[in-house]
């Protein structure tokens, strides 16, 4: 009898299987929630706007005049008290040339005092005070000055400077207003337009973004820009044509084509399309991406969610063969470099416990029981009680008959209320195959008075039937 009972147990496990199994996937949507991709999660400074304020500041001949020519009626005014306001706006220029900004606020700040003329020097002086605190991210000040010398004339470059200032105060719509006069408003916006659609960008308004980089293309004839319009279409959720333009970047030879491909994978993940997903990580690193092991971690979490369980054991064993030491989780983040327009992707660190998890759970899968209990004893090590860790490694060791070994990783799943019904039916399991029939009926009956599970309650019926004829 007891060999017969042995037996039985094990083809109920057999029969229980798909149940258990079916569990496993809920631990790829925990994973999956563990791994956050942020896309521009906030506005960045525009650095071709700080640099053009800067460029701005040093429009002038003064700036650049010789050391000797320096030494004119403006200096010896100062030392002599009898300083004007254009004595103090040269000086001003003169510290700009050397890179003291703090000291050219306090000049031309003096200068801004003493000056008596015409509203259009006064505008040039209040936007000159804009722009250094442009400079120095001094957005709340560089707004106050801006708006002043707007006042007195009008400037299509002071609106745009402007706009990347009012994006960082918070204020999107103004921005746009500003950036919409400039493009109106100056005859050769063509040149800067580029720097234009960052700050559509930053400020979300990718459609128009579109818009613009389609006219851009058109009008330079440079492929590379199809790329920043694919990073848009992305963010639009149009993938279709965010692939369109990958694939229009890669017949032209783009370079940064690996990059692109990571872009969309990101996207598709996003979009719960795992299994696309994948294969443009692959192709990524077909292209020689320069961080392979961390897309075989998105090769391997977009795998096992699409069920594609023998890559995800694949690119899981690489991963977890070349990985010494445990790192951190983070953000997975793609956007375009406010400074060079051009696209910047930058994945998550490898979470090695999610990794090990869901490799050991991929090996399960496909029946690879040891593999997948050394997988999930790496998960284990690295992240004290990681989900579904203990059961997943219980129902591992009770398929190959370590039913002491089962039995503890049992007790701790239970503990860890990690999935309980089928925790306590496996270590009924267990019980029965060490010969503990009172614990073993105790799981039994629980799971029949606490299960949810049909087909696992009537299991569990079947197995008190069959003990209490022992």
């Amino acid at each position: 009898m007891a060999e017969k009972a042995k037996g039985s147990g094990r083809g109920i496990w057999i029969r229980v299987t798909a149940a258990v199994l079916a569990v496993v996937m809920l631990a790829g949507i925990v994973v999956y929630r563990q791994t956050d991709i942020a896309i521009n999660p906030e506005p960045l400074e525009n650095k071709a706007v700080r640099l053009a304020a800067r460029e701005l500041l040093a429009e002038n001949d003064y700036a650049n005049a010789s050391r000797l020519d320096r030494m004119t009626e403006y200096t010896r005014n100062l030392f002599r008290g009898r300083n004007t306001s254009a004595d103090f706006e040269k000086a001003g220029q003169i510290a700009v040339a050397q890179g003291k900004y703090e000291e050219a606020i306090a000049l031309t700040g003096r200068a801004i005092e003493l000056f008596e003329g015409p509203d259009e020097k006064a505008a040039e002086l209040y936007y000159r005070m804009g722009y250094l605190h442009v400079v120095q991210n001094d957005f709340e000040n560089a707004r106050k000055w801006l708006d002043l010398g707007l006042e007195l004339a009008d400037s299509p470059e002071a609106r745009l400077i402007r706009a990347q200032v009012l994006l960082n105060l918070g204020e999107r719509d103004a921005a746009l207003q500003d950036v919409t006069y400039y493009l109106q408003n100056t005859p050769n916006a063509e040149a800067s337009l580029a720097d234009v659609i960052n700050i559509y960008e930053a400020a979300g308004d990718y459609s128009t973004a579109v818009q613009l980089y389609t006219r851009l293309i058109e009008d330079s004839g440079k492929t590379e820009y199809t790329l920043n319009r694919a990073y848009c279409y992305t963010r639009m959720g149009v993938i279709s044509s965010a692939i369109a333009d990958r694939n229009a970047y890669a017949a032209a030879g783009g370079e940064e084509i690996a990059a692109a491909d990571v872009m969309i994978g990101l996207s598709l993940m996003q979009a719960g399309r795992y299994e696309e997903a994948g294969r443009y990580f692959i192709l990524a690193l077909e292209e020689n991406y320069p961080d392979p092991e961390s897309l075989y971690y998105y090769i391997v979490l977009c795998s096992y969610v699409s069920k594609d369980y023998e890559q995800a054991c694949k690119y899981g064993d690489l991963l977890i063969a070349r990985i010494n030491r445990g790192e951190e989780g983070g953000n997975a983040t793609y956007g375009v470099d406010s400074a060079t327009g051009k696209l910047k992707v930058q994945l998550a660190k490898t979470d090695l416990s999610s990794l090990c998890l869901m490799t050991g759970a991929s090996h399960m899968q496909t029946g690879s029981y040891e593999q997948a209990e050394e997988s999930l004893n790496e998960c284990l090590k690295r992240d004290n009680g990681a989900v579904y860790a203990n059961y997943l490694r219980g129902t591992c060791r009770l398929a190959v008959g370590k039913y002491e070994e089962a039995l503890q990783d049992f007790d701790a799943a239970i503990a860890a209320g990690e999935e309980p019904e089928g925790s306590h039916f496996s270590r009924g399991l267990c019980r029965k195959e060490l010969g503990d029939t009172d614990g073993a009926m105790e799981d039994f009956e629980w799971v029949m008075l606490n299960g949810e599970d049909d087909e696992l309650s009537q299991e569990s019926y079947n197995q008190l039937q069959e003990l209490l004829q022992l």
